[in-house]
């Protein structure tokens, strides 16, 4: 890899964060433990279109180019099949050019993180149609968030013996789905509030630089998104 991530370099590693998991297309950059810049858009089906061009904005607004990237951080879903192929083709393309490494972060988890420690176990859910939700369970220890459950793909008449009591409930799914879910949750569960309407870009890049400065980096080859359901057409 290009650049080295001792103890020394860690804090001052420049990362390039990648968000297409759902209608939300994002780029930001991280140094420094904190969000240097970002590029939103929220518009569905504009991945392919817009992407290069928000990750070319990011960069200029910070006064960077991609050549000073030590890494690349990409939400790896669920979620939007044809989102996420986008995604993994254009990051993909930078760290073979970049020779930079890749950490993939599931899309679940930057949900959690972003609910931060709410003192409860939090429960991520993401639409999956059909009736069924892509979801994860979540508790923090000692300031550190952990899955204490598998990525799991269920019906959402299920959630009832997933799911803890008291759970916090969040995901970008999570309030359009509310009436439905709410029938089949524990006693006790409730939704975060306010309910972010997107993932949140820092919080993706905060997960990534912890897996980068621990030398998580994916195989460039291996690496694919997190489906979790074989596919059959467009989303």
């Amino acid at each position: 890899m290009k650049k080295g991530t001792d103890t020394n370099e860690k804090n001052s590693n420049i990362l390039l964060g990648i968000e297409t998991s759902g209608k939300t297309c994002a780029a930001g950059l991280f140094a420094g433990g904190e969000l240097r810049a970002e590029s939103t858009i929220s518009i569905p089906n504009v991945h392919s279109e817009k992407l290069a061009p928000l990750v070319n904005q990011t960069l200029e607004n910070a006064g960077l180019s991609l050549s000073d990237l030590d890494g690349l951080v990409l939400s790896a879903g669920p979620g939007s099949f044809t989102g996420l192929r986008i995604g993994y083709s254009l990051v993909k393309g930078y760290a073979y050019a970049l020779d930079i490494p890749l950490v993939e972060v599931s899309t679940l988890d930057v949900w959690a993180y972003q609910c931060g420690d709410r003192g409860r176990p939090v429960l991520v859910v993401i639409d999956a149609r059909r009736g069924d939700v892509y979801c994860a369970e979540y508790a923090w220890h000692n300031s550190k968030l952990e899955r204490t459950s598998d990525y799991s793909l269920l019906p959402i008449g299920e959630l009832n013996r997933f799911a803890s009591r008291q759970v916090i409930v969040t995901g970008v799914d999570a309030v359009g789905l509310k009436e439905i879910l709410m029938p089949h949750l524990p006693n006790g569960a409730t939704f975060l509030t306010p309910a972010p309407s997107v993932l949140d870009v820092n919080a993706l890049l905060a997960l990534g630089a912890e897996k980068f400065q621990a030398g998580h980096f994916s195989d460039l080859v291996e690496s694919e998104p997190l489906y979790m359901r074989a596919f059959h057409g467009v989303s």
